[in-house]
């Protein structure tokens, strides 16, 4: 099965495409009479989606993921457990805006982006690597042990 607009394939049992909202197709040759005409930039398969931003709700994703679409470019949700989580503790997520490296700058311009404001001496960070907090005065990253230097 594949979606019509962004050309996702999916395995047997869905119906409907989970990013653009339409009804799947068997083939991508015949979409079918009822198959609604692409609307979003084409996405071919060597296109994977990158992680643009990173919200603190899913809504706040929702949001974005939906003003993005609305400008037709495809855009999905990761939702992933934040690094660093402890196991038995209460699940820690992240919602991460992923969307095709070389739409950045439109998407940018669409919802905004806000870097993280630069390190004090007692602030902390997201390690680059694995996305664990890292206070500005450690000389490693507590999640993956990416050591820092000056």
């Amino acid at each position: 099965m594949f979606c019509p607009v962004c050309r996702d394939e999916y395995r047997s049992g869905f119906k409907k495409c989970a990013t653009c909202d339409v009804a799947l197709v068997a083939s991508l040759d015949n979409r079918g009479p009822d198959a609604p005409e692409p609307v979003m930039a084409d996405a071919t398969p060597d296109e994977a989606l990158a992680a643009f931003c990173g919200f603190l709700t899913l809504d706040e994703a929702r949001h974005a993921r939906d003003s993005v679409r609305g400008a037709k470019l495809p855009a999905d949700i990761l939702i992933r457990e934040a690094p660093g989580t402890a196991v038995g503790s209460s699940l820690q997520e992240e919602f991460w805006l992923r969307v095709r490296p070389k739409d950045f700058a439109n998407v940018e311009s669409l919802i905004g982006f806000e870097p993280a404001a630069p390190a004090g001496e007692d602030d902390t960070f997201l390690c680059s690597v694995c996305g664990a907090t890292v206070h500005s005065a450690d000389d490693a990253c507590p999640g993956c042990g990416l050591r820092f230097e000056e």
